[in-house]
């Protein structure tokens, strides 16, 4: 599922304010958006089975106060209908889809000093088969104006459409308190084995995914006022191969047809 498609969600979703992680106050001003942290996205899921379920890790390094990124409002990711989606709550209802870690190390290595593996996690759960949220004050239930929601729906072409909705940029000011991040972290999430499954047939799929920011003057939604969002978009190539087991059947098949080949009957002299 490529790269930077999915991290992206960790670039903002990350946001995410709880006590410990309220060091969002931020200066009036960023010196871009999203684009200065593609390179930090990094990628890991068994792409080698098409049709599998498996789990998909995305990490990523949210840029420390040398670099401020204007925060993100909305994520939609559209995939192509020949994926699959088994539903947020596939592994039962309010269940667990995944999880958000924080490494305050902050160097582009995921290296945290929590003897879990994390420094600090924020879960995900289902509430329903095409809705979703972060437990943002790890209180095990949905906070209506708090916690960030993800949906799923398909559209007109059978593709699957999720969006990612991060109130007040994801840190629950109500816009307020700036619009940029300064936020210095490596994070990581983590969507369990079981959601989404990759195409039957390997081959090249585009992934596109379009991420919008916070209104610069609101810190919020858009107040069509002023200067507007930014919008950042683009569409990732993701390829399925065959499977090993496939590509070696392949071969013996092709090298026993060689062999069944009739050969040239000698021409008469």
């Amino acid at each position: 599922m490529g790269g930077a498609f999915w991290l992206l969600n960790s670039a903002c979703a990350g946001e995410h304010s709880v006590a410990g992680l309220r060091a969002l106050l931020a200066p009036p001003t960023c010196s871009d958006y999203l684009a200065t942290v593609e390179n930090s996205m990094r990628f890991d899921a068994d792409l080698s089975t098409p049709g599998a379920s498996p789990s998909v890790t995305f990490e990523m390094n949210i840029p420390g106060s040398a670099t401020t990124i204007l925060l993100t409002r909305q994520i939609v990711i559209t995939l192509p209908a020949a994926f699959g989606f088994a539903g947020f709550d596939a592994l039962g209802t309010g269940a667990e889809i995944g999880h958000w870690d924080f490494d305050f190390t902050a160097n582009g290595v995921f290296d945290p000093s929590g003897p879990l593996g994390y420094d600090y996690r924020i879960p995900n759960y289902a509430t329903g088969a095409n809705t979703a949220y972060a437990d943002t004050w790890l209180n095990g239930s949905y906070d209506g104006g708090i916690d960030s929601i993800g949906s799923h729906s398909i559209g007109g072409g059978g593709e699957h459409i999720f969006v990612l909705t991060l109130l007040s940029g994801g840190t629950n000011n109500n816009g307020a308190g700036g619009n940029c991040s300064y936020f210095d972290t490596d994070t990581r999430f983590v969507l369990k084995a079981g959601i989404m499954q990759l195409p039957q047939a390997p081959g090249s799929y585009d992934v596109t995914v379009v991420a919008t920011s916070v209104d610069p003057d609101t810190g919020d939604a858009d107040d069509q006022q002023g200067t507007a969002p930014t919008v950042y978009q683009r569409t990732i190539p993701v390829t399925v191969p065959e499977p090993a087991a496939a590509a070696i059947g392949a071969a013996a098949i092709a090298a026993l047809a060689a062999l069944r080949r009739p050969r040239a009957t000698p021409r008469a002299r």
